[in-house]
């Protein structure tokens, strides 16, 4: 015991898979926690906001587009800093500027006022919300990185349970434009001391440990990642699963009540996807530490393509209940997985970089699928051509993650 505890952790307590590196990652949990379960409680909004301001769906939701495609190529940015100076700051501004979105917000009475607030301000400082803190747990956790990274992104999941219900009754209580003052404060007030409590291991510590664990991969630099094959296939694999997501967290709930359901009833079938994608995270980390990335990531990609399939034909709200829980098991598993196997290849010092690049790619797949699924209802007044597009590109992915290899330089166990 006492040697496998000097392999792992040749800085004590402060070195890699140690207290410290818990508690960096109890940190991130947090930071995505509040982060993006205040994100994903935009919608709650969206129905008050509408009444009170007159405006269009369309223009209203455009904002999340545009949010969309900031967040995603400010994840390179944030992603870069983080790797250079460190996730600590560059999280905590980002952090700051997600809270001072919100609170302007509350201000809004003009389109353009929402799409600066939250498309630019909030897009602005997501882009730290998941890649810099991600990429440092993955510097801290070599033999149960897997594990830890699942964890750590349940932390989306569990955002998605608590803080849309609760900002809904707010709202009910108060007014929307309240409500977002609070949001703004809840998301200073825990999402902060998170942000400050992110650090990189010690130096040196990291490559002890990849030595002593038997991982021979290099740090690969960011212009040298991006040529390889490895690089576009992974990423291949990651812009499907967001297609697909958005397509189902969008739309899901206006389908079931196209079948003749209620909001409310409709609207549940999130919250188990939500749920089962805590899980889904954390038994897809941890089992790929056991069986493999590649395993792991064929059997999430299974279940997807198993839920678009089901959603052409299936009217029965027990059986979209069930598709949300396979659904959340499947989308939520792959998560962790990506940066898992991205680390894996290309190493951690340009981390952050490489997997904001991936975000970025990832981002522009889901701002394609939401349009692309809402003209194919306007035009069919049905889902079922989306859900079987949707269908097909995972069935893509699925064949892309048979061929998905590490890149040549790095060891070849890695991501299998």
């Amino acid at each position: 015991m006492g040697n496998k505890q000097t392999k792992l952790d040749p800085g004590g307590s402060k070195g890699i898979d140690s207290r410290s590196g818990w508690i960096v990652a109890a940190a991130g949990f947090v930071l995505v926690l509040i982060l993006y379960g205040a994100y994903y409680s935009f919608g709650v909004f969206l129905k008050p906001m509408l009444d009170d301001l007159g405006w269009s769906t369309a223009m209203t939701t455009g904002a999340t587009s545009l949010y969309l495609v900031v967040h995603g190529a400010l994840a390179i940015v944030m992603g870069h800093l983080s790797d250079k100076y460190g996730p600590r700051w560059v999280v905590t501004i980002g952090t700051l500027l997600i809270a001072l979105g919100y609170i302007l917000i509350s201000q809004v009475s003009a389109p353009w006022h929402l799409y600066m607030c939250f498309g630019v301000l909030v897009g602005i400082g997501m882009g730290a919300a998941y890649v810099p803190p991600l990429a440092t747990v993955t510097k801290w956790f070599v033999v149960r990185r897997g594990l830890v990274l699942g964890i750590v992104a349940a932390g989306v999941g569990m955002g998605q349970v608590i803080l849309p219900p609760l900002l809904k009754y707010l709202i009910d209580v108060f007014d929307w434009r309240d409500v977002f003052v609070i949001l703004g404060v809840i998301t200073c007030v825990f999402g902060v001391p998170a942000a400050l409590m992110l650090r990189n291991p010690p130096d040196g510590s990291l490559n002890a440990n990849v030595e002593n664990s038997g991982e021979s991969q290099g740090d690969w630099p960011v212009g040298k990642a991006i040529r390889t094959s490895s690089f576009w296939l992974l990423m291949g694999v990651f812009v499907a699963l967001v297609f697909g997501t958005n397509i189902v967290m969008t739309h899901m709930v206006a389908h079931i009540e196209y079948n003749g359901f209620d909001p409310v009833p409709a609207a549940l079938t999130l919250t188990l996807i939500g749920v089962s994608g805590i899980f889904g995270r954390i038994i897809s980390g941890g089992g790929a530490d056991i069986f493999g990335n590649r395993a792991m990531v064929a059997i999430c990609l299974s279940l997807q393509v198993l839920v678009f399939g089901a959603l052409i034909w299936i009217d029965q709200l027990w059986s979209f209940y069930l598709i949300g829980v396979i659904y959340g098991l499947g989308y939520g598993g792959i998560l962790p997985l990506v940066i898992k196997m991205s680390s894996e290849f290309f190493g951690t010092t340009s981390a952050g970089a490489i997997f904001g690049i991936l975000l970025f790619g990832a981002s522009i797949g889901g701002a394609i699928g939401v349009p692309l699924a809402g003209h194919i209802y306007d035009v069919t007044e049905d889902y079922a051509l989306a859900f079987l597009i949707a269908m097909v590109v995972i069935v893509v992915a699925f064949i892309i993650n048979l061929v998905l290899k590490p890149p040549r330089g790095t060891d070849s166990n890695v991501g299998k």
